[in-house]
């Protein structure tokens, strides 16, 4: 914009939209005044047409949650928006940081921090009100992205069509825009918890680049960004084109690059009973497997049971050099595999910290007005982002998981192994019964299989359309016609063992030469290794002893693949249809037509050797993994009215605003049919800055494929078994799940189930009979703009979300809760499990329901204040600001049939007390931002029992982050970015506990320096 049209606008619009156009990381419910067809670059460089002119005034825009232009500041649902400048004051280098900062958002489904699934590591999807990744609605402005998500029970996220929000580049991002709930009616599916609409710079003149660098405190996990933005008016401002390009790219880190991760904080159980069932203990170890191994002399997990000891009585393994040495226990817990201390595998350092990722956006913008009522626009995108998990839990051998001999069992070794040492060998024969010529290995293959993959996604997406107006009734109709293509491809690389080759590898003998050979006659596996040559013998013993010819001959590429596609159409038209009391009526209708395309290949390692009877048979230590492949089409109509009973047109001294507002939208799914989300509320304000208002809404979201189409797959997995000892006392009522598991015939006082301990096979189907998933949602609330306090304004709005029908993948403890805390035991539930006669579980069988049933509610609320110092008498002197975000959350549960209720508001990652607070400086060529965000207090699970641990959660936190930039010229800015200026530490022991990582990173990364420049021309 100009320089006077960007002064009209900001004095016209309230001044929620200014400090969030200049200073508040979230804004309050007013936003910038332009359309998301009219969003222009917000600085002085940008040069606005005449299309934009029109709606500098802050007249009408359209607003996320609606299709109708209205004034400003009377949307109906509450809103929040991150401008531009916030975005570049911060120094974001993703969209989904812009969300995390908004109290509102729950930790995200995956992002570059903690954990990575191997099918999409670094990938980044949020999770609004925490309600699932599969139930926040990501759109571009205001029409859908194709997702990236893979299809396969072992992608990154819950299935769905959630968006990678690694496709937006930052530097086209005019500003972000977050509706609770109401955007169903008005988009479709998924928008149960809300709508997260991402408007792009349009209109730009000029070349903006822009550089960026950071790095953390201890000269790590930097991070770079590149990008160019350049647009060009033609033909005397009727057309436009808009190019922008981005480079990103973050070097990731491990556990082991931080103090606190890598102390190996864990909650174990003593081997002794006191007054907790779990206590906190450092340096979490394990004796049963160790990285250069453990030996025993009989095919078991306890060291101290079966393990080779010295002559002195020394407990033994073997050494990074593959001679043994000393194992010691530490503090042994109540398993006895599992301690705190000693000198056994350190499994807390196989876990990655931060993902390395690097990725390239290139994206054009185009729109041409034709004429007074006709424009035409169109959209290019390309995007390459490759994401590396660092690092991750090997592949194992131990009796934990399997019987000798067996591809994850311990391994089963001869003595006369040329490998071993003469005094090894002689050690660890005294320890063998008389005859025998085998041994036993338990080892984690840390050192051979670390975890580490690789995945690249490339998205391509197309937009092109035509909008305009059109009279109709004597009145000027708004008008849109769209089409959108998108797909997204995602290309695995993964370093994966050959099982038969590793069996073959480690069966070491000498030829008649003396040299150290494979066993004569043995088969390599049909799947080409990477040396793909024969046999090479691989020492086990110690660490990093294998040769490159060893590894090479043990190891294949895994390439899994998948891909989605996504085609959009979308025709709306809208305007005012006629006039009541002197106000106008207005209505929108349309209809939508879209298809969903997804398939997943696992390749050939993943899908695993074929066999005779069409059975299929892994390769590696993974089970076979299915294919998948579906598709399914909506045909969609909807509509949408504004009723403004009372306005400023025709407000009477007691009521000054009223107005209803509804929508409906008729979804025809073909593969859950058809169903009606709807929405209905409205305005009331009776004083002068002071208005009430409220809706309704029936939201739905649809089957996804994988959902649907998955079939029945093999898994493992491990989680809380109600009759285990440590959990019995667990549940809405710990009487019924004893006296259930008692019936069982397990004694719960003693029980000690393998599935908490470690994994057990599990089967994991689609089901083609889900049905929709149903919300009934609601939000009541007020906004202030109170006059007599000039530059303020006031939100809030309480929030209630209940879904019912609920599609879930029923885990293991989804299952055994529904089936032992049921009252009519025993119920359905527990014929989806097998058990053996000594109480382990064998198997259960996992698979999607509409079996769920979550609840939300929450108190979201805005402060915002912006004072120019003139006003208090010193001129030229710039303006303050001051926002304020807040959330209470009161409920967030989630419950199976009429089993176990699970209640996350309060735990990690969903504090009850959480906020966002910015205070800004802005001058002529300096400004600062002072930013504070602050997590209450958590449990870590308010479900368990009273003394399950000796430390029960978290205290509350604070961490404070700094911009401060110096405008050197009109071309020309700096800024200098610091996030956690104090070095605020995690809270304690935020590590010991799944899921600590992602809300408290920037405690574990410390304090981060970033340096920002910004040329424009």
């Amino acid at each position: 914009m100009s320089r006077n049209i960007r002064s009209r606008a900001l004095r016209d619009v309230s001044a929620v939209a200014l400090l969030t156009l200049l200073a508040a990381p979230v804004a309050a419910q007013t936003l910038p005044p332009t359309s998301p067809e009219n969003a222009t670059a917000p600085d002085s460089t940008a040069q606005a047409t005449p299309a934009d002119q029109s709606t500098a005034g802050g007249q009408d825009v359209v607003v996320t949650g609606s299709r109708i232009a209205r004034p400003e500041f009377e949307t109906l649902q509450p809103t929040q928006v991150v401008g531009a400048a916030q975005i570049a004051n911060r120094g974001y280098t993703n969209v989904g940081q812009v969300l995390s900062e908004i109290p509102a958002f729950g930790p995200p489904g995956n992002s570059g921090v903690g954990a990575q699934s191997s099918f999409g590591p670094a990938q980044t999807f949020v999770d609004f009100f925490g309600l699932g990744t599969q139930r926040t609605l990501v759109l571009v402005n205001g029409r859908r992205f194709v997702s990236s998500n893979t299809a396969s029970i072992f992608g990154p996220v819950s299935a769905g069509t959630q968006v990678d929000l690694n496709n937006i580049p930052t530097s086209l991002v005019e500003r972000v825009e977050t509706v609770a709930i109401g955007g169903a009616p008005i988009y479709g599916s998924d928008a149960i918890a809300g709508t997260v609409n991402i408007i792009l710079k349009r209109n730009f003149e000029g070349l903006q680049l822009q550089a960026q660098a950071g790095v953390s405190q201890k000269g790590d996990a930097p991070d770079q960004r590149l990008s160019l933005l350049a647009g060009k008016n033609f033909a005397d401002g009727r057309g436009n084109i808009t190019i922008s390009g981005e480079y990103n790219r973050v070097t990731g880190l491990t556990a082991a690059d931080r103090d606190i991760t890598a102390a190996g904080y864990f909650f174990g159980t003593p081997a002794t009973a006191g007054a907790f069932q779990r206590v906190l203990y450092p340096n979490q170890r394990y004796s049963a497997f160790t990285i250069g191994g453990v030996p025993f002399s009989a095919d078991d997990f306890l060291a101290s049971r079966s393990g080779i000891r010295n002559a002195a009585g020394q407990l033994l393994q073997f050494g990074a050099n593959g001679t043994l040495t000393p194992l010691d226990l530490g503090t042994p817990m109540r398993q006895g595999y599992i301690s705190s201390g000693g000198n056994s595998y350190n499994l807390p350092l196989q876990s990655n910290l931060l993902t390395t990722s690097e990725r390239y956006i290139a994206s054009a913008q185009a729109s041409y007005q034709f004429s007074d009522r006709i424009r035409f626009f169109g959209e290019a995108w390309y995007v390459r982002s490759k994401g590396t998990n660092l690092i991750d839990q090997p592949n194992y051998n131990t009796a934990l998981f399997d019987d000798a001999g067996r591809p994850d069992g311990n391994l089963l070794l001869s003595l006369d192994n040329p490998y071993l040492s003469a005094t090894d060998r002689a050690t660890i024969a005294a320890n063998l019964p008389a005859g025998q010529n085998q041994f036993y290995l338990g080892r984690a293959l840390a050192d051979l299989t670390t975890g580490r993959a690789e995945a690249t996604v490339e998205t391509y997406r197309f937009v092109g359309g035509f909008d305009g107006t059109v009279p109709l009734l004597g009145r000027d109709f708004k008008w849109e016609a769209s089409a959108v293509y998108g797909k997204s491809i995602t290309n695995g690389r993964n370093f994966e063992l050959i099982q038969q080759n590793f069996a073959n590898a480690i069966d070491a003998v000498r030829d008649a030469s003396g040299n150290i050979t494979c066993r004569p006659g043995v088969v390599n596996a049909t799947i080409p290794s990477i040396g793909g040559g024969a046999c090479a013998p691989l020492n086990i013993f110690g660490i990093g002893q294998a040769s490159q010819a060893a590894r090479d001959y043990i190891f294949t590429v895994a390439t899994p693949r998948s891909a989605n596609e996504q085609l959009v159409f979308n025709a709306n038209i809208n305007g005012p249809v006629f006039q009541l009391f002197g106000n106008d009526v207005s209505l929108s209708l349309g209809y939508e037509h879209r298809e969903e395309k997804t398939q997943f290949d696992p390749g050939a390692y993943y899908f695993g050797e074929p066999q005779a009877d069409g059975s299929r048979v892994q390769y590696g230590r993974t089970i076979p993994i299915d294919p998948i492949r579906g598709k399914f089409h909506t045909n969609e109509v909807f509509g949408e009215v504004v009723v403004p009973f009372v306005s400023s047109k025709n407000e009477l001294s007691w009521l000054k605003t009223l107005e209803f507002d509804g929508a409906a939208r008729y979804v025809d799914n073909s593969l859950s049919g058809g169903d009606v989300t709807w929405t209905a509320g409205g305005r009331v304000g009776f004083f002068q800055g002071l208005t009430f208002r409220g809706n309704f809404t029936r939201s739905i979201r649809s089957p996804a494929i994988t959902e649907v189409f998955n079939p029945t797959s093999r898994a493992f997995n491990s989680g809380l078994d109600p009759c285990d000892a440590r959990y019995v006392g667990n549940g809405p009522n710990p009487a019924t799940r004893r006296a259930n598991c008692v019936a069982a015939g397990i004694n719960p006082a003693t029980f000690d189930s393998n599935f908490s301990n470690f994994t057990i096979p599990v089967t994991i189907a689609g089901n083609p009979d889900l049905r929709n998933e149903k919300a009934n949602s609601w939000t009541v609330g007020a906004i202030a703009q109170p006059r007599f306090i000039p530059g303020l304004s006031v939100a809030v709005d309480w929030v209630n979300i209940k879904l019912n029908d609920a599609i879930r993948s029923l885990d293991g403890t989804d299952i055994l809760n529904a089936c032992y805390d049921s009252s009519n035991y025993p119920n359905q539930f527990c014929g989806l499990f097998t058990r053996g006669a000594d109480g382990q579980l064998t198997t259960i069988r996992q698979g999607y329901y509409n079996a769920a049933s979550y609840e939300m509610a929450g108190l979201q609320s805005t402060i915002a204040y912006r004072l120019p110092l003139s006003r208090v008498g010193l001129e030229n002197a710039g303006t303050v600001g001051l926002s304020v975000n807040y959330f209470y959350r009161d409920k967030l549960q989630t419950q199976v049939g009429v089993g176990d209720i699970n209640h996350d508001a309060g735990e990690i990652g969903y504090p009850r007390h959480s906020g966002t607070a910015n205070l800004t400086y802005e001058g002529d060529t300096f400004n600062v931002l002072f930013q504070g965000q602050y997590t209450g207090k958590v449990k870590f699970n308010l479900d368990e029992a009273p003394n399950a641990r000796n430390i029960s959660g978290l205290t509350d936190w604070v961490v404070f982050n700094t911009t401060v930039g110096v405008k050197v010229n009109d071309q020309f800015n700096l800024r200098f970015i610091v996030d956690n200026v104090f070095n605020a530490t995690a809270p304690f022991p935020a590590t010991a506990v799944p899921g600590g990582t992602q809300p408290y990173f920037s405690g574990l990364i410390g304090r981060f320096f970033r340096v920002a420049a910004t040329a424009r021309f």
